[in-house]
Formats: structure tokens, C-alpha cells, sequence
């Protein structure tokens, strides 16, 4: 219990803990894959190694977290805080796997599905997408204690959670996977009696699929994290080595990796200009996977026609290009207008928006309201600017719970004021962001505000709760903390 305490005490290496046997779950997944590949009508010694690892992988896993729970109990903390940010949902998670493992032994003993089953029949089982589900919860527990904390560069550790929960999107989707079943490869052994419309159909839909899978990884990281160059690459060339178990199509990695490193390359030039890329990435990232892809294809020869290969490598640009205009990660869409006409004089965005002192800015009641927006997602929260102030960051909790504290304290404390004016609009922000009562129109009712009354309090609510944020930072830079 006290090698678990320290364990807890240290967030990166809890981190770095659970990633190692995440990994270690995932490999054997899709060991376990393989020898269905291979041997589809019988389960051998390869796939007892993979279902061995995983078992292994889980059992070390939910052990680690119950220790880790135990240990955060007798050090008196709540349930939900017993555990870094983030595992409370990880631990969970591991015994839902547990119980799906249980039951999906029980559906094959029973003949629920036969003993002959592959492919779908095999994959695609009530009990194993369970086990795919929570598996993703739990290989991308480091990656959301990250956000929590509010780390602002993703380390190692968080790429690596990235990669593995990218690698079980794609084990549940295994199917329809460009680099497992080339379907536009000359090589690849179709199976016999096969319409070539077929190939043709499944292929096109597998590389916009995994396309996609892709952007929306590469978006989710650089619009949540700063990345480091090679950031990308790694997690792409990680998931390729991964995927690529399934049918020992290890010449396909330098796909993945060269998608990673156009990724990063464009991240890098585009850091000459404010804010981050979102749509155009998503189309690098698609359009370097499929173009990458079909290179590697023609080296071998291809059964598509010049103008069905060139028409999806189109259409994969054009469709991860239309996720990132429809899908644009970030700050919330209200920040984004009122900070446009401020940028010369209020603050300077580059790769993220800093508080500033000015009480005439626009950017300080909007990181406020963007706060309160995102109180209840503490993945956002701790990525918020106010979250590193002084006076906010205490203690060893994370960025996110210190913010979402100071944040119901101050709306509490101005709810209690004796200004009549004042303490609506801390009433206001109270009942709908803490307590969230309803809608606008709900609260306007409840607390007898017409319509253009309701806005003002609502606008001086984030002046106000700004105001006092200033003034705690302010006495906590002037007042040495006792250590």
C-alpha cells in the first residue's frame, strides 16, 4: 500500500505506468488477431500468447488502480479524487472489461456463436465490443489526466495514450483497414469468385475511413496539446507497427510514418501564423495517407485505374478538409469572434491565449465565460489560462478541480453580496453554470429579469468574477505561502 501511495503521489509516473501495460494490452490484442488471421478455423499457441498478454495487461492494470484507489481512501480523500484526474473513468473501465471478459468466455462455451466463427461473427460480438469500449477508456487514461492537469505540450507518455487509443479504434475497425486488407494491391490474394467491384468498393471506403480516423487523431492532439516536432510521426509510426500485426504487413508502416511526418511539418510552418490548423491539417493528414499509400501500392502494381486512385486520394483530402471546417477544435466558438478585432492591443495569439490585466479587454470576460462553459468537462477546464494563475494553481491538485474550485467560490461569494446588483448577477451565473437549473429563458423567470437586464448581469457577472481572480493572483504574488 505504501509503494502504491507514491505511486499515486506522482501523476507521471502513474501515467507512464499505465501507459506501459495499456500497451502491453494492446499488442496482445492484436497478436490475438493475427493467429485468427492465420488460423482462422482454430485457436493456437499464438493466440494463447495474445489472449495470455491481455489477461496479463488487465489483471497488473486493475490492480495497480485498485491500490492506487485504496491508497487515496486512507489518505483520506473522496471517492472521486482517490485517484489521479482521469482514472477514476480508467478504473471503471477495467472492471466492465472484466465483466465482458467473463461473459464473452461464457457466449463461446455456450455456442452462442460457433466454434467455427471468424472474421465478423468473431469480432463483432456484444460481449467484445464491451471490451473494445472500455479497453479505449483505459488506454487513454494518461492522455486525459494530461488535459486535467493542464499540461499545455504533450509528453511522451501523452502521445503514447494517443497512439493506443487510436489503435483500438482501429482494431474495432480492422475490417475496413487500408494497410491490413490492400484491396488496390496486384498482390493482394482476393479471394476466389470475388466481383472486382468489390475490391474496388471496400477499398475506396476503407482509405476514407481510416483517413478520417486519422485527421480527427491529429486534430484532437494539436488542438488539445502544443506539439513537439515528431509528434505526430511517433504516434502514427507507433500505430502503424501496431495494425500491421494483423496480416505481418510490416512494408506498410513507411505509410503511416510519412503521413506523420508531412503532419508535423505542417505544424511547424504553420506556427509562423496566429492559432492553430485545423482544416488544412486534417487534409494533410488525409491526403499524405492516401497518397503515401497508393505509392506504396503502385510499387507493387495496382488493379485500380489511374483515375480510381487518383479520384480517392481526392477524396480523402476533401473530405478531412470538410471534418476540420465542421469539426474545428479549440477554444469554444464564443471566444473565437470577440478576440479577432482585439488581437493588436488586448493580447497577442500565437499558439494560445494568456490572461492579462487590462480591465478593459475583451479576452478577460471571455476566458471567464469560456471557463464556466467548460465547468463540467474537466479535460477543457484544466487546459484554461486562469487555471495556471496564482492564487488558482495550489496545492497538488490538478489544474482543472483547483479552477472549477475558485471559480464556484468566487460565483458563491458574489451570490452573497450586499449589492442588490452585484449578487443577481452572481445568482445568475450560480443557478445556471454550478447549479444549471435551465436555459437562459429559465433563469430569466426564476430570478424576475427581463431579457436585456438578464445580459448585463450576465456581462458584469464575468466582469466581476475576473476582477476577483485578479485580486486573489495579485495577493498571492505579493504573500510568501508557507511551506
Amino acid at each position: 500500500m505504501r509503494s502504491a501511495r507514491s505511486l499515486v503521489a506522482d501523476p507521471r509516473v502513474f501515467d507512464a505506468v499505465v501507459a506501459a501495460l495499456m500497451g502491453a494490452l494492446v499488442l496482445g490484442a492484436y497478436i490475438t488477431s493475427y493467429a485468427y488471421v492465420i488460423q482462422p478455423n482454430r485457436i493456437d499457441a499464438v493466440a494463447n500468447v495474445g489472449y495470455g498478454i491481455v489477461l496479463a495487461a488487465w489483471l497488473a492494470a486493475t490492480a495497480i488502480l485498485f491500490a492506487g484507489f485504496g491508497a487515496g481512501l486512507r489518505a483520506g480523500k473522496p471517492w472521486d479524487r482517490a485517484l489521479p484526474d482521469g482514472y477514476i473513468g480508467s478504473l471503471g473501465a477495467a472492471l466492465i472489461f472484466g465483466a465482458a471478459w467473463i461473459v464473452d468466455n461464457g457466449y463461446w462455451a455456450k455456442g452462442v456463436v460457433g466454434p467455427d466463427a471468424v472474421g465478423l461473427d468473431a469480432l463483432l460480438t456484444p460481449p467484445r465490443l464491451i471490451e473494445m469500449a472500455a479497453a479505449a477508456v483505459m488506454v487513454s487514461g494518461p492522455l486525459r489526466a494530461a488535459a486535467r492537469r493542464g499540461e499545455t505540450t504533450a509528453g511522451v507518455v501523452t502521445l503514447l495514450s494517443a497512439s493506443l487509443l487510436l489503435s483500438v479504434l482501429t482494431f474495432a475497425l480492422q475490417f475496413v483497414h487500408p494497410l491490413i486488407d490492400p484491396w488496390a494491391s496486384a498482390q493482394y490474394a482476393v479471394p476466389a469468385g470475388t466481383p472486382s467491384w468489390v475490391g474496388k468498393n471496400v477499398g475506396v471506403a476503407a482509405l476514407l475511413a481510416q483517413s478520417l480516423i486519422l485527421a480527427g487523431a491529429g486534430l484532437l492532439l494539436n488542438s488539445g496539446f502544443k506539439l513537439r516536432p515528431g509528434s505526430l510521426t511517433f504516434v502514427f509510426t507507433v500505430h502503424g507497427l501496431l495494425v500491421t500485426i494483423t496480416k505481418l504487413h510490416v512494408s506498410y508502416v513507411p505509410v503511416l510514418f510519412i503521413t506523420g511526418l508531412a503532419a508535423d511539418a505542417w505544424i511547424a510552418w504553420s506556427a509562423r501564423r496566429p492559432g492553430r490548423p485545423s482544416a488544412s491539417l486534417c487534409a494533410v493528414i488525409g491526403g499524405a495517407f492516401a497518397l503515401a499509400y497508393m505509392g506504396r501500392i503502385l510499387f507493387d502494381g495496382t488493379v485500380w485505374g489511374g483515375s480510381l486512385w487518383s479520384g480517392a486520394v481526392l477524396a480523402c483530402i476533401m473530405l478531412c478538409w470538410l471534418m476540420g471546417r465542421l469539426l474545428r477544435a479549440g477554444l469554444p466558438a464564443a471566444m473565437v469572434a470577440p478576440l479577432i478585432p482585439a488581437m493588436p492591443v488586448a493580447v497577442e495569439i500565437r499558439n494560445e491565449i494568456r490572461w492579462t490585466r487590462d480591465p478593459a479587454s475583451t479576452v478577460r470576460p471571455q476566458l471567464v465565460r469560456a471557463a464556466l462553459d467548460d465547468l463540467g468537462t474537466p479535460e477543457a477546464l484544466g487546459r484554461s489560462p486562469l487555471g495556471g494563475l496564482p492564487g488558482v494553481a495550489q496545492g497538488s491538485g490538478s489544474a482543472a478541480a483547483n479552477l472549477r474550485a475558485v471559480l464556484v467560490d468566487v460565483i458563491s461569494e458574489l451570490a452573497a453580496s450586499s449589492q442588490p446588483r452585484d449578487a443577481e448577477a452572481g445568482r445568475l451565473l450560480l443557478d445556471y453554470y454550478v447549479k444549471k437549473v435551465g436555459s437562459h429563458e429559465v433563469i430569466m423567470e426564476r430570478l424576475h429579469l427581463s431579457r436585456p437586464t438578464f445580459y448585463r448581469r450576465l456581462q458584469r457577472g464575468f466582469q466581476l468574477v475576473a476582477e476577483r481572480i485578479d485580486e486573489m493572483s495579485e495577493f498571492a504574488g505579493s504573500v510568501p505561502v508557507a511551506r
